[in-house]
């Protein structure tokens, strides 16, 4: 009788990280049916990593200010009087 695996959405990410972990192990052991359980648990495992660091560089994107956009020719014009930097 075969077992019924929970679907990676069922599970949280600790559960689907440790899911993961332990089918990986049984294949490294050289179980082959644990090659396909392992490779879908750290599949969605990676999507979900990728779309929750893609949320916080989008949050953290938004939240900082844009900087001044210079006239592409002021990298060769001098600099004004308050602008320069005496040591």
């Amino acid at each position: 009788m075969t077992q019924q695996l929970p679907h990676p959405d069922d599970l949280s990410d600790a559960e689907l990280a440790e899911q993961a972990h332990a089918w990986r192990r049984l294949a490294l052991r050289g179980d082959r049916s644990a090659r396909a359980p392992a490779h879908a648990y750290e599949t969605a495992l990676r999507e979900r990593v990728r779309a929750s660091m893609a949320a916080e560089l989008i949050a953290s994107a938004s939240a900082a200010a844009p900087e001044p956009k210079r006239p592409w020719w002021r990298r060769w014009w001098p600099l004004s009087a308050e602008q320069r930097v005496t040591s």
